[in-house]
């Protein structure tokens, strides 16, 4: 015979699951009263369940956004549903200490006997933030880096090899002998290559024309660099909406990987290299797809390709994007990469 003390009740449940999610959650009535809350809204906020059960919500919110804040749990109470809050926008909560923290909030419509209430449901941000500031701010060292490093290659390194190139001219001129004037020619072009090189390295590690005449050219001049001496049929169509700051560097970079892999990895016969608003208006669509023979997104084929692969999707995430993958062997690969654009100022 079954003892009715281990009977879990529906609402036993209910509560159980209440406390121990892992999320913060607010249960607030239709005046903006905070009506329950659970363990994670306690650590998150800093306050009793006491301290927050019958307070107005608005004392988790900064106070700079509280009026607005306001008007807009009333704009909601008219029309209730699921919905994600501050879209396109950060969000952030204010502790019973005071700090601000970053936020993400979804509400969704909850009709009791009592009325309507909304079910506020909060994850914290913080720790993302921080890997994403810290992200972001590993890829700058690194760009900085490959700034430095250009400009040294091209600046001091290729210069001072052209400078022996023009020495060597002189010297053929003067009348050197016949073996050693070939020997001098045949020193001068091997120079001449290597200089050209190193320009070339340098190019990939920071094209000058991204900044002096913006994303379009610069991937232009890289397939022009890059491409393999017609081995591969290359198509590029692109407009230029304007990305938010450091936006073009990323797109810029994703081409260049997704190009790499596309010749090095899948031997294909044809590159089709798109760029343009997407549908919404709201992202930069880079679209890099190729013929080749593909591989199974599971499999990691080659640990090269597969670390490149890897670095497209942060830098794509770290820019506020997404990146996506889609291949299967012997049907090619297709990049889709979505950079936000930048925002038109408000009048």
């Amino acid at each position: 015979m079954t003892d009715t003390k281990d009977i879990v009740t529906a609402t036993d449940l209910y509560r159980t699951v209440f406390q121990v999610a892992p999320d913060a959650i607010l249960v607030i009535d239709e005046r903006g009263r905070i009506h329950e809350v659970n363990n994670e809204a306690e650590r998150l906020f800093g306050y009793k369940k006491d301290e927050l059960e019958g307070e107005s919500v608005e004392i988790l919110v900064p106070h700079s956004v509280r009026e607005r804040h306001r008007g807009q749990r009333q704009d909601y109470a008219v029309d209730p549903r699921p919905r994600p809050m501050g879209i396109g926008r950060e969000l952030f909560a204010l502790r019973k200490d005071g700090a601000q923290i970053h936020v993400e909030i979804s509400l969704s419509p909850l009709r009791t006997p009592d009325g309507l209430h909304t079910v506020a449901i909060a994850r914290d941000l913080t720790e993302r933030r921080r890997l994403k500031d810290f992200g972001t701010g590993a890829l700058t060292a690194m760009e900085d880096e490959r700034r430095r490093i250009a400009r040294e290659l091209h600046d001091e390194t290729a210069q001072s090899i052209a400078a022996v190139v023009i020495r060597l001219k002189l010297l053929m001129k003067k009348g050197i002998g016949g073996g050693e004037a070939g020997e001098l020619a045949e020193l001068r072009n091997v120079l001449h290559d290597t200089v050209e090189g190193i320009r070339r390295i340098a190019r990939g590690l920071r094209p000058p024309e991204l900044e002096d005449v913006g994303l379009e050219a610069a991937i232009r001049s890289h397939i022009r660099e890059f491409h393999p001496e017609g081995r591969v049929e290359m198509d590029f169509t692109a407009s230029e909406p304007s990305l938010e700051e450091g936006g073009d560097l990323v797109a810029y970079r994703i081409v260049q990987e997704a190009l790499a892999n596309a010749v090095r990895h899948s031997g294909a016969d044809r590159i089709g290299l798109s760029m343009g608003g997407d549908e919404s208006g709201r992202f930069l669509s880079i679209v890099i797809e190729d013929d080749g023979c593909g591989f199974r997104l599971d499999v990691e084929s080659d640990p090269g390709a597969g670390l490149g692969l890897m670095g497209m999707r942060e830098r794509a995430q770290l820019a506020g994007g997404t990146l996506e993958i889609d291949s299967q062997p012997g049907r090619g690969t297709r990049v889709r990469a979505l950079l936000p654009l930048a925002k038109e100022p408000s009048s």
